[in-house]
């Protein structure tokens, strides 16, 4: 369930194109919790995450998410 509560900052770490968009790395001391497939909200968009693992998670930011959202212009750090 989502709280609407901010539980942890985290920071971009690589930005990647995608095969249609582009894929973000965050770390954050609370992606130690989260596996593959976990739902996370970022800026306020939910992303699924792809691929995890030492305090990291990677995500697919679609086009359009990319176009209507603050996700496309967010940059490294």
């Amino acid at each position: 369930m989502f709280t609407g509560l901010v539980e942890a900052v985290g920071r971009v770490v690589d930005i990647q194109p995608g095969a249609s968009g582009r894929r973000v790395t965050i770390e954050s001391a609370l992606l130690d919790e989260v596996r593959d497939g976990d739902s996370v909200c970022v800026n306020g968009v939910c992303l699924t995450s792809t691929g995890t693992g030492g305090g990291r998670m990677t995500a697919d930011i679609g086009p359009e998410t990319m176009r209507i959202t603050t996700l496309g212009g967010i940059g490294i750090g």
